[in-house]
């Protein structure tokens, strides 16, 4: 009997460190939570600017649009109110070619003549040295002013090819895939708009 009341004490404290901690890390979450949503809505918003430089009267927010691979969409217009591309939020979840380290989040830049102005990695979680080499500017900069649908090559890549990263082919052919997702939603939506 000694031993029951012991067990029982025992579980008892146990229990109560247990609480005490949930409550703390449900307090924590609480108060980060909103910080951590608002600092990755700058982000977001800073990532929409440098993929569309151009959108210089801001992004407006297209509801309803529904797209492979694409979480939200933006069209951008200048200081007259003119349109001069589109951004859209890309995840490589549903992807056919899944990155190699999880999801990758990006915001993808697409001008009015159909042509990939930016790419900004905004979610990676992959490999340091190998697949988080797609948020390098190397990497990045094979996008711009390309349009239609690219393919990855080990070298020598040509018109509508990316050159994969060295050791990397998964994370570069699951960024080339969102970033062709994002030029077919931009195809429609350039047809939605005229």
């Amino acid at each position: 009997m000694k031993n029951t009341g012991f067990i029982i004490k025992l579980a008892a404290i146990l229990f109560g460190i247990a609480f005490v901690c949930t409550f703390i890390l449900v307090l924590c979450n609480d108060i980060t939570a909103p910080i951590i949503a608002e600092n990755t809505k700058i982000a977001e918003e800073e990532a929409k600017q440098n993929v569309l430089p151009e959108a210089t009267g801001g992004f407006e927010t297209v509801k309803n649009f529904s797209s492979t691979g694409v979480k939200e969409a933006y069209i951008g217009k200048d200081d007259k109110g003119e349109v001069v591309g589109y951004c859209f939020k890309v995840s490589t979840k549903d992807n056919e070619n899944k990155a190699f380290g999880g999801e990758i989040l990006m915001i993808v830049g697409i001008d009015k003549d159909l042509k990939i102005t930016g790419v900004d990695l905004t979610t990676l979680a992959e490999t340091p040295g190998l697949g988080a080499k797609a948020d390098e500017d190397e990497f990045k900069n094979q996008f711009k002013g390309k349009s239609g649908e690219l393919t990855v090559v080990k070298s020598g890549a040509k018109d509508s090819e990316i050159q994969a990263i060295s050791g990397a082919t998964i994370s570069s052919k699951a960024v080339t895939e969102g970033v062709n997702n994002a030029t077919i939603a931009a195809q429609v939506l350039g047809k939605e708009a005229k």
